[in-house]
């Protein structure tokens, strides 16, 4: 990971809202249009916790797609999209 893009995270955390694992599934429960980024490799998840407002991004892909945002998931390029990361 390069030091711009660790600049870049901890600076978004400052600006976040932290929010517990039960508040993040009763939001996403009553809102389908979240988006969950997972850091963990999809086959590491739990087939239950697998659901399509699931983003799978290991934080080396999300290094990349900081540099170029062509390789994001495209959903993530709505800025109206609320997002809850792992």
């Amino acid at each position: 990971m390069t030091d711009d893009f660790r600049a870049r995270v901890e600076a978004a955390k400052g600006e976040a809202t932290s929010v517990s694992v039960a508040d993040s599934k009763e939001q996403m429960d009553g809102k389908p249009e979240i988006l969950l980024i997972e850091t963990r490799l999809r086959e590491n998840v739990p087939l239950e916790e697998q659901a399509a407002n699931v983003v799978f991004m290991s934080v080396e892909d999300l290094d990349a797609a900081a540099e170029d945002s062509s390789k994001l998931d495209p959903r993530l390029s709505d800025h109206n999209v609320q997002i809850i990361t792992t």
